[in-house]
């Protein structure tokens, strides 16, 4: 059997060849809407998110005659994600997580009941997609010096979606007297599962994992 070959780069062509991703450009879209709050302006405050992560929860096979123990998946586990906001001073971002909350549960300070009943997912409508973009500087375009810039290329990016999302925590706001700083809050969402889409720079295409179709974990598209 033929064994390929094995190719070595000095340091310089290894640093010429890897160009690391950068953390500060992302973009977040939540993929809900309430008539009092404006859900741009909630869209634009996140600063921090987390790109989610997965894991396999694994159960072990005593060989008994081999002598062997083996380790197989069994369940896949998508742990929470937590996204960072800014609070503008209308108070949009609070008002729009405390509608969303209140929309898995009615307050019950408000209506004054004893007691609330949680909604369904389907019929409360309280699960929406929360969209991740990871995406790069490369502002490129094909470009005249004497025309405006036309055909515009989309940069390098990958896009997690987190399927049937929710919010299950607001972090307590903290308020002092002490220096002025901008409010903060982070939200924790619960999800399904994600899906995965991957653009190359000057082409365009995918590769989705996790197909929400119900059918298991598929794996397609072109790079």
């Amino acid at each position: 059997m033929a064994v390929a070959r094995r190719l070595y780069y000095s340091t310089d062509e290894l640093l010429s060849r890897f160009k690391p991703a950068l953390t500060s450009t992302f973009d977040v879209y939540i993929n809900k809407t309430f008539n009092d709050v404006d859900s741009e302006i909630v869209n634009f405050s996140a600063y921090e998110a987390v790109i989610p992560g997965s894991s396999y929860e694994t159960t072990q096979v005593f060989g008994d005659r081999q002598g062997i123990t083996q380790t197989y998946a069994n369940k896949r586990v998508y742990p929470p994600v937590d996204v960072s906001f800014y609070v503008d001073k209308d108070y949009n971002v609070i008002k729009f997580f405390e509608r969303w909350m209140e929309n898995i549960q009615p307050n019950l300070g408000v209506r004054g009941d004893s007691y609330s009943k949680f909604k369904y997912p389907e019929s409360g409508g309280y699960k929406s997609d929360v969209i991740i973009t990871k995406f790069e500087r490369q502002f490129d375009s094909n470009r005249d010096s004497t025309k405006k810039i036309t055909d515009p290329t989309e940069p390098d990016q990958i896009k997690y979606t987190l399927l049937n999302a929710y919010p299950t925590n607001i972090i307590s706001l903290p308020v002092s007297y002490d220096q002025s700083n901008i409010l903060r809050t982070t939200v924790t969402f619960n999800y399904d599962l994600y899906s995965v889409e991957y653009k190359k720079f000057g082409k365009s295409g995918f590769t989705e994992i996790n197909s929400p179709g119900g059918g298991g974990p598929s794996v397609s598209g072109i790079l």
